[in-house]
């Protein structure tokens, strides 16, 4: 299991090793919208957040 750290060293969000979130979806999307800078706290490493927000497409069609 790794933790995602705030600057602070406050745990943000829990996720597997293959970057699965397992807990803290809230608090990683809060702290994403708020700018923080995140970090895996076994090895201090920057969290890409794109690894959890990924887009699969609009979810909107066009109705045109």
């Amino acid at each position: 299991m790794k933790i995602i750290v705030d600057e602070a060293g406050e745990v943000i969000a829990k996720a597997t090793d293959d970057h699965t979130l397992i807990g803290g979806h809230h608090r990683l999307a809060v702290a994403a919208s708020l700018g923080k800078k995140l970090f895996w706290r076994d090895t201090g490493e920057t969290v890409k957040l794109d690894l959890f927000f990924k887009h699969h497409g609009s979810s909107l069609r066009d109705t045109a």
